[in-house]
């Protein structure tokens, strides 16, 4: 039995190992350091498993929460999600429509976007955000262990979407909108 990270041919290959390890039947994405997703993560799982069997190959998200965290602090965070399309799909255009009508916020490929964007705080201060450009030679870090083929279509069809809430704490505009994307 092969490895099915490293078979993997394309984007969609890739979407459709991702959606088996997010369902609990797979092993985890190579560039992922822990085993599952968090437990705030848990109820996006139909959504995020419906992406990326439709192709969204995602590999970050949260939820928009607000409240006290784990450490007794005021956490906030904006619901987030980011991942890679292929080009030539179809489902590129469907996502940026949502995303755009539902007054998202879009980061399209990797370049920096005008002014720091946060999207986690904690006692009111940004602990993480979208402000830096992501290097060339991060994709073959991050997907060390995919398929040849796959880098290679990742590298010259990917394109690298980051959508955020502009809202703090909430989590009912982002999810259902790229929800109905896809189903």
């Amino acid at each position: 039995m092969g490895n099915a990270w490293r078979d993997t041919r394309n984007i969609d290959d890739l979407g459709r190992n991702m959606a088996l390890w997010l369902e609990g039947r797979g092993t985890p994405w190579p560039g992922y350091l822990d085993t599952f997703v968090d437990d705030e993560t848990r109820h996006l799982l139909p959504t995020l498993i419906d992406l990326n069997r439709a192709g969204f190959l995602t590999t970050n998200s949260q939820p928009g929460l607000e409240g006290r965290g784990y450490d007794g602090a005021h956490w906030r965070q904006k619901a987030y999600l980011e991942g890679v399309v292929d080009s030539r799909s179809a489902l590129l255009g469907r996502v940026l429509r949502a995303s755009q009508a539902a007054g998202l916020i879009v980061i399209r490929g990797t370049r920096r976007p005008s002014c720091p964007v946060p999207f986690t705080e904690r006692n009111g201060e940004p602990v993480a955000g979208i402000s830096v450009r992501v290097p060339r030679n991060q994709l073959p870090r991050d997907w060390h262990g995919i398929g040849r083929q796959a880098l290679r279509e990742l590298r010259k069809y990917g394109v690298r979407l980051t959508i955020v809430d502009p809202v703090w704490g909430r989590d009912d505009r982002l999810w259902p909108a790229l929800a109905g994307v896809v189903r």
